[in-house]
């Protein structure tokens, strides 16, 4: 029979050695080294190779050194924190054991309060598996332990264990430790499904990609089934590439999305996907992304290119440039419109490419707006990884609603142009969607001031029925002034 937990708080009094990563961590330190490494200096991506030729314990050192890692802000799985405190209130004594550097296991460690002693890699040998087994029985001499561990390497140190404690979220390897282990307890943690990966992909996001029909439907070429499959086509290109750059920002923005209310529950940054799978899973989205951008057009790949060098850019630094922030999601957006034209074959209007930077930089005023207003009902001075201050709040709502209006101003002056009259039949009908756009920003405004707005636009917008019925009225009086 298997053990529970409340049977071995009664009856084991042994020393208890405990993994850090995926274990006491839902994260893992070496990824998270190199991520904040990376960070602070990109070298570090071709010095990493050299750092690992002289082993990984070396490796991990160098990481280490250059990371600042906020090892208080790292996700912890909280069954095994409240189990290995129950035990050390119990008389225990708690020993972390893990292969990664020894600085930030000691970070760990301080942490925890309950902790009584670290055994970790320093920067010479790996401490791990079998190696992790002789260190701890180095330790504690001839004295009996209990082990707990996450993974297949602590098999090796579960072999030499008095007592062995699994931390697994799957059946099939909780099955295994089971099968060689008869007496293993284990302690469940949170299991990533199918839905958590799509909450990371930002799949919803991807209705900002709808933009790419905009040019050849306002063109009047609905009939143009070509159209329709190539602009289908580059819209799925966008996506794919979008969400490769979303796990990118997230990995990048780690810290910041941990000290954020909301941000924190994102699933790399809560611990509730490895990052090991952003890493496999990136090339793949870039890669399929390019693969049927190519078959669209060369032109096509060449504006998916362009779009991936400035999201890049801004995950990596722009977004922390005060109002260039607000300009690259702009940009970003607009660039939708523009692709959307080549994949189609169609000449994007310059009416509409500046309605699309007003109206875009105002959305991300609101994003900024919504997010300083947070911290400010928080009582904090600024975010993390921007360069705004809270102070900035009522200054960013002046540039969002200033650039609303420009864009009303824009629809107004493209109802009195020639090319007006080229399109439409009865042009002045398109006179009435000026106050209903003048309506529709004035209120996001409104409600955004009143803490109502999530502090992405796009995620209002969805869940807005209000927002539903412009959108349709908009369509409505677009199609009347055709016919």
């Amino acid at each position: 029979m298997h053990e529970t937990l409340d049977a071995v708080r009664v009856a084991r009094k042994e020393p208890l050695c405990v993994d850090v990563d995926g274990t006491i961590l839902a994260t893992d330190l070496l990824y998270e080294s190199f991520l904040a490494a990376f960070k602070r200096d990109p070298s570090v991506l071709f010095l990493a190779p050299w750092w690992l030729v002289r082993g990984r314990a070396f490796l991990k050192r160098k990481l280490a050194e250059r990371a600042q890692l906020a090892v208080e802000l790292l996700p912890m799985n909280e069954g095994v924190v409240a189990y290995l405190k129950a035990e050390a209130a119990a008389g225990r004594t708690i020993l972390l054991v893990s292969a990664s550097e020894s600085q930030l296991v000691e970070k760990v460690a301080d942490r925890l309060d309950f902790v009584g002693g670290v055994i970790a890699s320093e920067g010479i040998s790996n401490c791990k598996g079998r190696a992790k087994a002789q260190a701890i029985k180095d330790r504690l001499g001839s004295q009996e332990w209990e082990y707990v561990g996450d993974s297949r390497a602590d098999f090796d140190v579960w072999s030499e264990a008095r007592h062995v404690t699994c931390v697994s979220s799957k059946e099939t390897f909780t099955a295994m430790v089971r099968t060689r282990f008869p007496k293993a307890v284990v302690i469940p943690k949170q299991s990533a499904d199918f839905e958590v990966l799509l909450r990371a992909l930002r799949v919803h996001q991807w209705a900002k990609n709808l933009l790419v029909f905009v040019p050849f439907i306002l063109a009047h070429q609905l009939l143009n089934w070509t159209a329709w499959g190539h602009a289908f086509s580059a819209a799925m290109a966008f996506s794919l590439c979008a969400s490769g750059v979303y796990l990118l920002n997230d990995l990048l923005d780690l810290e910041a999305d941990r000290a954020h209310p909301r941000k924190s529950r994102r699933p790399y940054a809560a611990g509730a996907l490895p990052i090991s799978s952003a890493f496999i899973l990136t090339p793949l989205l870039f890669a399929s992304a390019f693969v049927i951008a190519a078959m669209v057009s060369p032109a096509f790949a060449l504006v998916l290119a362009m779009y991936l060098a400035i999201t890049t850019g801004y995950s990596y630094r722009l977004k922390a440039l005060m109002f260039v922030d607000i300009i690259t999601l702009a940009i970003l957006y607009t660039i939708r419109l523009v692709g959307g034209g080549i994949a189609t074959e169609v000449v994007v209007s310059p009416w509409l490419l500046a309605l699309s930077m007003f109206l875009f930089v105002s959305l991300a005023c609101v994003k900024r707006f919504s997010e300083l207003l947070l911290l400010r009902n928080r009582n904090e001075s600024r975010p993390r990884g921007r360069g705004y201050l809270v102070g900035d709040i009522d200054q960013v709502a002046m540039f969002g609603s200033s650039s609303a209006y420009m864009a009303v101003l824009v629809l107004a002056l493209y109802v009195s142009s020639r090319e007006v009259v080229e399109l439409y039949r009865t042009p002045q009908v398109i006179w009435l969607a000026c106050p209903l756009l003048m309506y529709w920003v004035s209120r996001t405004w409104l409600l955004a001031r009143r803490g109502l707005v999530h502090d992405d636009p796009l995620v209002f917008a969805l869940h807005d029925k209000v927002t539903y019925v412009v959108l349709a009225l908009g369509v409505l009086i677009f199609t009347a002034a055709k016919w």
